[in-house]
């Protein structure tokens, strides 16, 4: 009876043993996951952040000068970088907005989900297909230096006031510090202020010609 009794103890024991091992095994996995994406997040807010920066200063240059230079300045070279960070913003809204939306969905995944899961992926976010009119602007300019026409430079003028939105969000490096936790909400924050700029404007994004068509120097 004794030996029985020993013998279910030991089976108990095995038993919570390799139950436990797997247990423990997806929630390491799931702890590295959470880490990895946390990293992840934290390099890309800092590369959004970094591009708006960046673009406020290459437009304030642009418009001083009435020219887009493409030689090794102070600037660098000004078209290769607005179209590398319009094309940088792109890609991380993108990813971001898909990961919120699957997230929302199994937000149980997170051992310590983002508080927040509120920016949908839709065909009426009008963010991305502004930052790809903005992105043809500066697609491809490859000569040294491209003057800047009064239409041009009244476009660029309008890129640089929702670029201000833009930056109001994020902040400058010095002045606000984001937590990686808030990125649906600064999703949702850039999104609606891009809608709101076109509204207080009076722009139709769909069917106005001024947005439809990008500007560039290189087909005028």
């Amino acid at each position: 009876m004794i030996l029985k009794k020993r013998l279910l103890i030991i089976g108990c024991c095995i038993g919570f043993v390799i139950l436990l091992v797997p247990t423990y095994s997806l929630y390491k996995e799931k702890r590295m996951y959470e880490q990895y994406l946390t990293m992840n997040v934290r390099q890309d807010l800092v590369d959004l952040k970094s591009a708006i920066i960046n673009n406020d200063s290459l437009f304030n240059r642009i418009l001083e000068n009435d020219k887009i230079t493409n030689e090794m300045v102070e600037d660098g070279e000004q078209a290769s970088q607005l179209y590398y960070n319009f094309t940088n913003m792109t890609q991380i809204i993108d990813k971001y907005n898909l990961m919120n939306l699957n997230f929302s969905e199994e937000a149980n995944w997170l051992v310590k989900p983002a508080t927040l899961f509120t920016n949908d992926l839709g065909l009426d976010d009008v963010m991305p297909p502004t930052l790809y009119r903005m992105r043809m602007t500066f697609e491809r300019l490859d000569i040294t230096s491209y003057p800047v026409t009064a239409e041009l430079k009244a476009r660029i003028g309008e890129y640089q006031q929702l670029n201000h939105q833009w930056l109001n969000i994020v902040g400058d490096f010095e002045s606000k510090e984001i937590n990686e936790n808030d990125w649906p909400q600064i999703l949702n924050d850039l999104e609606q202020e891009t809608r709101n700029y076109f509204q207080e404007n009076n722009v139709d994004f769909v069917d106005d010609d001024v947005w439809r068509d990008a500007l560039n120097p290189r087909y005028e």
